[in-house]
């Protein structure tokens, strides 16, 4: 309505039409607002890109990468600690594991990951890897995990203060446990399954923070048994929810149970309840949630994993030297071999509640590592590339 035609109109209507107005250019403005469109956001599309690499650890000369490593962003920068690889030969080569404490921070800037080499006197306080990890308000905690003497039950909480890493310790796990997962929501830890002495759990325990005197707690239990899974957390509508996606269970004698399956948890009701599946069973991948999307990094399908389960339970059975060896053979030639994981991105949409692909693959597919925001990127560091390999790569994806 032109100035014209509302000054024509009586003084009150005209002050009625003018506050409508107003209203309603504040109603788009706030509907449309940068913010508010990140936050209801769809990912269709992830260019990714090489973006740093993980310095050698001790004593090599070139650096082999590193898988089970704790990633997160701390202060201003990315850090990436601990981990594995096999320096010497692979192990069926007869090559042993070996495990870090070293710590590399790295600058993040618009151009990309830049190494601090000032930063390189920081440790962690022993070698660890495959420890459960989340970033929260308070720091990067690091939940379990294990080393040369086996599995760990200590919690790290990691720290940037006065241009120092800080490292504080809360209360123990119930038990030694390896490969769980990590989230938090506001000053809450949560933590579900991963492998313990018996093989996979399927505890669910909560640390408050705030509270640490009270230890871990037990909530419910999760629905199934599981290590290597995903764990992720958000807030929707003043309601607080927890996926738990995909994953294993070690069979003794047989060969692991890979999941589809996906449940949330409701933080309020205490109740696990069964989400639509994904396309594919998949273990040890990594994902975040963007806006209304899940996504989900690469993962091992099993094919060949399953295939070198069932070669080891032969060989454990055969009892003739000559047939043992030529199974032994047929296995670590199945593990030379080794295709690689996959490359697919998953998407879970969070309001039609359905699972697609995305186009864009993954430079190369890695698992037992970690992804975390930064920005409007993704940034996924070293990881297994292959049986045994590791990658030193850090690869960034910029959200379409």
């Amino acid at each position: 309505m032109s100035n014209y035609k509302l000054a024509m109109l009586p003084l009150s209507q005209a002050f009625f039409m003018k506050n409508i107005i107003l209203y309603l250019t504040f109603l788009i403005t706030t509907i449309f607002s940068p913010e508010l469109l990140a936050q209801k956001a769809y990912v269709d599309n992830i260019c990714w890109d090489i973006a740093a690499q993980i310095p050698p650890t001790f004593k090599q000369d070139k650096s082999l990468g590193l898988a089970g490593t704790v990633i997160g962003i701390i202060g201003p920068k990315l850090l990436i600690a601990g981990g594995t690889n096999f320096p010497d030969q692979m192990p069926w080569d007869g090559g042993k594991k070996s495990y870090y404490n070293d710590v590399f921070l790295y600058k993040i800037s618009a151009r990309g990951l830049f190494l601090d080499t000032s930063d390189t006197q920081f440790k962690l306080p022993f070698n660890l890897a495959y420890g459960a990890v989340c970033s929260t308000p308070y720091g990067i905690v690091i939940a379990g995990g294990e080393n040369e003497k086996g599995l760990s039950k200590k919690v790290l909480l990691l720290n940037w203060k006065a241009g120092r890493l800080t490292i504080d310790y809360l209360p123990d796990l119930p038990e030694g446990l390896t490969n769980g997962a990590l989230t938090a929501i506001e000053n809450k830890l949560y933590l579900a399954g991963g492998e313990v002495g018996g093989g996979a759990t399927d505890q669910f325990l909560s640390l408050d923070l705030k509270s640490q005197n009270e230890g871990w707690n037990k909530l419910a239990c999760l629905p199934q048994a599981v290590s290597h899974t995903v764990l992720l957390s958000r807030e929707e509508k003043g309601a607080h929810e927890i996926y738990l996606i995909s994953g294993r269970k070690r069979n003794i004698g047989d060969t692991s149970t890979l999941y589809n399956e996906m449940y949330s948890f409701n933080v309020k009701q205490q109740v696990w309840q069964a989400k639509k599946s994904l396309p594919y069973p998949i273990s040890a991948a990594t994902g975040i949630i963007k806006g209304q999307s899940i996504l989900i990094f690469s993962g091992d399908t099993g094919e060949t994993f399953h295939k070198v389960e069932k070669l080891i339970a032969t060989i454990d059975l055969e009892k003739d030297p000559t047939k043992k060896e030529a199974l032994n053979q047929e296995k670590i030639k199945l593990q030379r071999s080794h295709p690689g994981f996959s490359k697919t991105v998953l998407k879970y949409d969070l309001v039609a509640g359905i699972w697609t692909t995305l186009k864009s693959k993954m430079p190369y597919g890695t698992v037992t590592t970690n992804a975390v925001l930064a920005n409007n990127q993704v940034i996924v560091a070293g990881g297994e590339i292959r049986a045994g390999v590791r990658t030193p790569n850090i690869i960034v994806g910029k959200f379409k």
